[in-house]
C-alpha cells in the first residue's frame, strides 16, 4: 500500500475555511481505481494539517493527479490568499509505503 502525506500550513484566520472546504469536498477521489481512504488530520496545536491518502499503488495515486477530477478538486486552493493576493497555504508532500500493519 502507498500513502501520500501532504503537510499543509494553514494560518489561524483560514482554518475554518480550510476545514469547510474539506467537509464539502466533491469526493471524486473516492471512486478512483486503487483509492483506499483519505484522512484529514487537524493539529492539536500549531497550524500544520495533514492530508493523508492511502492507495493500492503509487501508480494509482499518480494517475489520480493527472485526472480532470483532480484539477477540478484542487481549484479551491486558489481561494486561500491574503489581502495582497499572496497564497497563504504552504504544502510539503511526503510519500510512504506501508510495510507492516
Amino acid at each position: 500500500m502507498f500513502v501520500m502525506m501532504n503537510r499543509m500550513t494553514v494560518p489561524a484566520e483560514f482554518r475554518d475555511k480550510f476545514e469547510q472546504a474539506f467537509a464539502t469536498r466533491a469526493r471524486a477521489v473516492d471512486t478512483r481505481p486503487g483509492f483506499i481512504k483519505a484522512e484529514i488530520l487537524r493539529p492539536r496545536s500549531g497550524d500544520e494539517y495533514i492530508v493523508m491518502t492511502h492507495w493500492a499503488t503509487e501508480q494509482d495515486f499518480e494517475q489520480w493527479t493527472t485526472s480532470k477530477e483532480y484539477t477540478e478538486g484542487h481549484r479551491r486552493v486558489g481561494e486561500f490568499k491574503d489581502a495582497n493576493g499572496k497564497m497563504v497555504l504552504t504544502s510539503s508532500i511526503e510519500k510512504y509505503e506501508v510495510f507492516a500493519d
